[in-house]
């Protein structure tokens, strides 16, 4: 029969490994959810990258004022969170964080080609800088993890420069745990 010490360090073992085991999960569950910021933002980016590649092929002559598309607002307009938990944004959907897809049919996402189709738990931004020696735009992910209002955002810049759309392949953040 085991002693009251080795039931004591049994039990505080045990209570160690499901302290390791939902520090895991919360962790597992946090990267699940920026798992669509990559791969949303490149794609925002290279609709970005072929509107401005677009616009570098036309004749010298038509070139009259390089520029992007207008700067948006974050899209959808509403969080995507639910009674103060995070809750998929849906397009299309018929819940309380459902929002109109044509929301993508607007300027700039159209002239970018850039949609959801798919319920996502992070909303998009598209900005552009007024034209200076280079033009520049930048593609952002907005997300609110514990839905306390306060946004994190994960962006990427670009720029183009002469006949060339360049810009760093790293993910920038601000807030990155909220």
């Amino acid at each position: 029969m085991p002693c009251m010490a080795q039931k004591l360090l049994l039990g505080t073992v045990i209570l160690i490994l499901l302290a390791i085991g939902a520090w895991g999960l919360a962790e597992s569950r946090r990267a699940a959810r920026f798992a669509e910021v990559p791969q949303n933002l490149r794609h925002l980016y290279e609709g970005a990258t072929v509107y401005a590649q677009r616009y570098l092929t036309r004749p010298v002559k038509e070139r009259i004022r390089p520029n992007f598309p207008l700067s948006s607002t974050i899209t959808p307009e509403s969080p995507c969170c639910r009674h103060g938990k995070p809750a998929a944004c849906v397009p299309g959907g018929n819940t309380t964080t459902s929002y109109d897809p044509a929301e993508w049919k607007k300027k700039p996402f159209l002239e970018l080609g850039f949609e959801l189709k798919d319920p996502h738990l992070y909303r998009y931004s598209f900005t552009s800088f007024e034209p200076g020696e280079e033009l520049r735009f930048e593609v952002s992910a907005h997300g609110d993890a514990d839905c306390d209002g306060i946004l994190s955002r994960f962006y990427r810049k670009g720029q183009v420069s002469g006949r060339e759309v360049t810009g760093p392949l790293e993910i920038f953040t601000e807030n990155p745990v909220e």
